[in-house]
């Protein structure tokens, strides 16, 4: 049997003319008694207010944005939304953004337009200020900050000369995970690199690095190999580092390290047991993969709080510090993807 529930008329918008009639008053006197602005004596803001509360009226958010330049709506500009580190730097800016009264809008840059996003959506009086994660060059990357005249936060990556800045210690984070591998007993680790020559790419080259000096291992810059953060990029990365006899490889990314498993399955290597794979950041996608990964995990979300926090204090005035933060990565996680090497 259908249950069918009786018909209800929409409820009829409550305006400010029909406070003013109810008040005996005109609109404009209504909309300064509401807003606070202006003179009117106690007995006219008493029927006004009364009469607003008892026919129910609400105020319209979008109608005083646009009146006062308020948006209360921050953007954040992202390169990859498939890449788990910042879907998980998204939810923890939103959830953070929602909490201080502000509203979150994501824009996906896919190849270098962040600039004509923030520009276009600047002009328009959208937004309060913007979050910015981008793989652009430092010059390009400045000039994107010049477009805009809106307060900014960089994420994920630390701007030379530019004091808001919120990243992760990748370099400590390699550093926890090729220590790892070497404790296993590995002495040919492949580096599967970021983007070289880039803030978090030299980031992780750096830890990989020291990880080998610390133990007296060579750094050998045959084991580096590029593969940027583009998982179609890994398999012949991959093929380039088992040309090097390497017994493991350190993936910068939980991505690219994901697909380079996929890749030595496609070959016939069975992980662990003929080459081991580390990588950083803990996900979803960590646990799913065969076999699962073993991580060092990083605070991306954390990563998105600390950024609207920053961002909220230049809006509003009360920001206490500037200067670039780094957050420490977490701890390694071991799961099934990394063990000794083969005898």
């Amino acid at each position: 049997m259908t249950n069918r529930l009786p018909y209800q008329a929409p409820q009829k918008t409550v305006t400010l003319r029909d406070v003013a009639e109810a008040a005996g008053v005109d609109v404009s006197t209504v909309s300064r008694v509401l807003q606070d602005k202006g003179r009117a004596s106690a007995e006219t803001r008493a029927r006004i207010t009364g009469a607003a509360e008892a026919l129910g009226y609400k105020g319209n958010p979008a109608a005083r944005a646009l009146k006062t330049a308020r948006s209360q709506t921050i953007l954040m500009v992202v390169p990859q939304i498939e890449n788990p580190i910042f879907a998980s730097a998204i939810i923890g800016a939103e959830i953070e953004a929602r909490k201080a009264g502000y509203a979150l809008v994501v824009a996906y840059d896919k190849g270098g337009g962040v600039s004509s996003i923030i520009r276009d959506v600047s002009s328009s009086n959208m937004i309060e200020g913007v979050i910015i994660a981008s793989f652009d060059e430092d010059e390009e990357l400045r000039q994107t900050l010049m477009s805009t005249d809106r307060p900014h936060v960089i994420m994920n990556r630390v701007l030379p000369g530019d004091s808001h800045c919120i990243a992760i210690d990748t370099r400590a984070a390699a550093l926890i995970g090729v220590r790892h591998l070497i404790e296993l007993g590995h002495t040919r680790i492949g580096h599967l690199a970021g983007r070289l020559g880039r803030f978090n790419g030299e980031m992780r080259r750096e830890g990989w690095a020291q990880a080998l000096t610390e133990t007296g291992l060579p750094v050998d810059e045959a084991l580096i190999v590029e593969a940027g953060y583009d998982p179609a990029r890994v398999s012949g990365a991959v093929d380039k580092l088992l040309e090097q006899n390497v017994t493991a490889i350190h993936a910068a990314t939980l991505l690219t390290g994901a697909a380079a498993i996929a890749r030595l399955h496609a070959l016939g290597y069975q992980v662990p047991k003929d080459i081991s794979l580390v990588t950083m950041h803990d996900d979803l996608l960590a646990r799913v993969v065969f076999p699962a990964v073993t991580t060092v995990a990083l605070p991306t979300a954390l990563m998105g709080e600390v950024a609207v926090k920053r961002l909220v204090g230049q809006v509003d005035g009360s920001e206490a510090e500037t200067g670039e933060v780094l957050l420490a990565p977490g701890e390694l996680i071991v799961r099934q993807s990394a063990g000794p090497p083969k005898s």
